[in-house]
């Protein structure tokens, strides 16, 4: 089988994410190519055109004393080199060049405008089919799925590379001898010590074991974490006990005031497996 068909759906849906944002900002820098040529473009054509009137001459406003209206005439330096008139009319049409290159940057910018708005929302809306498909497989294998591995660590390290494509990403690229992710432990992030790091494309995927959880514990620590300044890609934060305010429906508001950054779950961890208290 194809290395492209061993991608989960996850998987595949975050390459399509990137891809998205690759075009998106080729597009954009086409678009940029396209508005610079189109000034250079302008710019050398009016200098030429300059450049070559005033080797003949100068083109001069010039008011009718009758009528009081102001019109444009050519004044050449010497004898008359080429009529008036053809002078007057490539000066007409050189302003309906720039007129008619007015409107092409105005339709340029535009299109970079629309591709901006546009390529946001794609990319906002494939982030939530990922968050929800993320979600969901979660659940499932968190909530129904027996852990395997000998110790704390690798048991929630295999149990969340069934979820995140992120680490999937990396598992493959390991020799096949090994099959088991990459990881650190007991780093210092910030004046945090987490038990497990593993280092992602989009950040530090962390875990950090408690034996007791309450609010206080909670906010110090995600306080901690966002102090850092480090790219947090996810925090799992397993707890054989969470205490009877983070079990209520206070939970919800607790986690929104942390005002986090980064995606951090509070999972139950028990002889038997794992259960889900908060996804983020």
């Amino acid at each position: 089988m194809s290395q492209n068909g061993d991608r989960s759906l996850a998987e595949k849906l975050d390459a399509a994410i990137e891809n998205l944002s690759t075009w998106y900002r080729v597009t954009l820098i086409m678009v940029i190519i396209g508005l610079l040529s189109l000034s250079v473009v302008i710019s050398l054509s009016q200098y030429h055109f300059q450049e070559e009137i005033n080797k003949h001459g100068e083109i001069k406003e010039i008011k009718d004393e009758k009528t009081g209206q102001i019109g444009l005439a050519f004044v050449p330096d010497t004898d008359e080199i080429f009529s008036t008139d053809s002078v007057l009319k490539l000066y007409t049409t050189q302003v309906w060049l720039m007129a008619s290159n007015g409107v092409v940057i105005g339709l340029l910018s535009f299109l970079f405008l629309w591709i901006t708005s546009r390529g946001q929302s794609y990319k906002k809306e494939l982030k939530s089919i990922e968050g929800q498909l993320i979600r969901q497989s979660y659940l499932v294998n968190f909530e129904t799925s027996l852990p395997e591995g000998e110790t704390r660590t690798d048991k929630i390290l295999n149990h969340s590379s069934l979820v995140f494509p992120e680490l999937q990403a990396i598992l493959r690229k390991v020799k096949p001898e090994g099959k088991k992710l990459p990881y650190k432990q007991n780093q210092s992030i910030g004046s945090e010590t987490m038990d497990v790091v593993v280092s992602t494309k989009k950040g530090y995927f962390t875990v950090k074991f408690f034996d007791n959880v309450n609010a206080q514990t909670l906010e110090q620590f995600a306080n901690n974490l966002s102090k850092s300044g480090k790219p947090l890609f996810r925090v799992l934060c397993l707890s054989k006990n969470f205490d009877d305010e983070l079990q209520s429906a206070k939970l919800a508001t607790i986690m929104q005031n942390l005002n986090l950054d980064f995606d951090m779950d509070l999972i139950f961890e028990d002889d038997q497996g794992y259960s889900m208290l908060w996804i983020n």
